[in-house]
């Protein structure tokens, strides 16, 4: 169809700036089991892991086959989780029986329980792979949990909510965001806050370290941020939903997807900034997300007429993306 002429220039303007098209594309959306609400998602062994909360479930996600192969079972409430592949365990934070649940991934079942003193929300395992931390939302707390003598080595109150953790594993450093407080908690080994970053928004979450650039990316209301992880300094903003509260950084495309309410949000993570590539509104309303780097996939898993489902979408790679841009910019001309 040819556009009348003085349309041409504005078409030509929403093709070169990636509004023409979806960077992502929808490849299949899949039932699963049980009533929507999940909280966290990682991969072990090929699958996804996804703690359906609402189910009381940990559900072992088959990429290839697209199907639930396995459901952890004998949870009260399920969330926070944290992959140990070497030794072929995962850790998931079962709040609701105060309790860090221990899966083995050769079975896909409950191994053992390690009982902890709070309701156990956010984990991250640290580098070493020898130590837990575990946030508890209700108390304001950040703990750590010696995984050879299952005790616990002690808590820092933060003073707020603690949201998500990160990890810079340089300099052992673990980030908190508190929702209540618009900031990121800095905590050194020694359950010590070393930094306080006051943020210039509202209701921090979503957190994730980006190693190269040394930089946080946080999830606020109506932006995602930049913050600079050695000082606090807010680099750059992007706009972004009112529902986004996690976020996943792919380090080798430099992409961040952040996932809220019914909306996925693409970033580009570019020499230290963030900008937005894309803004989909998903077929499912749910607040997490995940990038399979092995099969090059994006899933959102979250709700749809009552029903859960996990929608599969594919990014598009870049030389498709600019023949699409040309044959579109040759049509409007």
């Amino acid at each position: 169809m040819r556009l009348p002429r003085f349309l041409v220039p504005i078409a030509v303007l929403l093709v070169s700036s990636g509004w023409a098209a979806s960077q992502l594309r929808q490849i299949g959306m899949v039932n699963l089991p049980g009533s929507p609400g999940f909280s966290e998602l990682a991969f072990a062994k090929g699958m996804m892991l996804m703690t359906h909360t609402a189910a009381s479930t940990v559900d072992v996600f088959d990429p290839t086959r697209r199907r639930v192969v396995a459901q952890i079972t004998g949870l009260q409430s399920p969330r926070g989780i944290a992959v140990d592949n070497t030794n072929g365990r995962v850790y998931v934070a079962d709040s609701g029986s105060n309790v860090v649940a221990v899966i083995a991934t050769d079975t896909w079942k409950v191994s053992e329980t390690i009982p902890v003193q709070g309701l156990p929300d956010a984990l991250l395992l640290d580098d070493s792979g020898k130590r837990l931390y575990w946030s508890d939302a209700e108390n304001g707390t950040v703990s750590l949990l010696d995984l050879g003598t299952r005790q616990n080595i002690g808590n820092v109150q933060i003073g707020g909510t603690p949201r998500y953790l990160a990890q810079d594993p340089d300099r052992g450093v673990v980030f908190a965001t508190v929702q209540d407080r618009h900031e990121v908690v800095a905590i050194d080994p020694q359950l010590k806050i070393v930094s306080r970053f006051d943020l210039n928004a509202s209701q921090p979450t979503g957190l994730v370290y980006d190693g190269r650039f040394q930089e946080l990316y946080v999830a606020v209301r109506y932006a995602v941020l930049t913050i600079n992880a050695a000082n606090g300094v807010e680099v750059n903003r992007v706009p972004a939903a009112a529902g986004i509260d996690r976020l996943w950084l792919d380090p080798e495309s430099r992409t961040v997807y952040g996932a809220g309410g019914g909306t996925l949000l693409v970033m580009r993570a570019d020499q230290g900034r963030l900008s937005v590539v894309d803004e989909i509104a998903t077929d499912v309303k749910g607040h997490t997300v995940a990038y399979d780097a092995d099969k090059k996939l994006v899933f959102v898993p979250g709700g749809r007429e009552g029903k859960s489902k996990v929608l599969i979408l594919k990014p598009m790679p870049s030389a498709q993306s600019q023949g699409n841009d040309k044959s579109a910019e040759a049509q409007v001309r």
